[in-house]
């Protein structure tokens, strides 16, 4: 086993500096993502707070994809390519840990990142929230 110092074990690695490739095949001999289009996505970084919906987060970013196209490229390796400068703080922080762990498949990132940022148990008790609604007897549907 070798014998490697804190400062070794502590160094970043150069470990997905660039996203895997997409299970898409990319049929373009080159392409360009534009710095203006690159700061679009930026402009709606998902940070990973609590108070943050991935769900919404999603929709808005492949809503933004879909107004880009790419020759040869399809949409879903457009999203792979993007998806890491959407992200700061915590969500970047786990996207590097996670991303290894995903087969290429854009639907099984988004299925990952959305349980790591509205997981099961905060599902859980939203739908605890409506099924105990009560309204008072002279309260209003919209007070209650």
């Amino acid at each position: 086993m070798e014998n490697l110092s804190i400062q070794n074990l502590l160094a970043p690695k150069g470990d997905f500096v660039e996203p895997p490739q997409s299970s898409k095949p990319m049929i373009a001999s080159s392409f360009e993502l534009r710095h203006s289009f690159i700061n679009m996505v930026r402009e709606q970084t998902f940070l990973g707070h609590d108070n943050e919906n991935p769900y919404h987060h999603l929709r808005e970013f492949e809503q933004l994809c879909s107004c880009l196209s790419i020759a040869g490229m399809a949409q879903e390796t457009l999203r792979w390519k993007l998806f890491p400068f959407s992200l700061s703080e915590r969500a970047r922080q786990w996207y590097a840990h996670n991303i290894g762990k995903v087969n290429r498949e854009w639907e099984e990132l988004r299925d990952r990142f959305c349980l790591a940022f509205f997981p099961i148990s905060r599902i859980a008790s939203l739908r605890k929230e409506i099924l105990d609604f009560r309204q008072d007897e002279k309260e209003s549907l919209g007070a209650a």
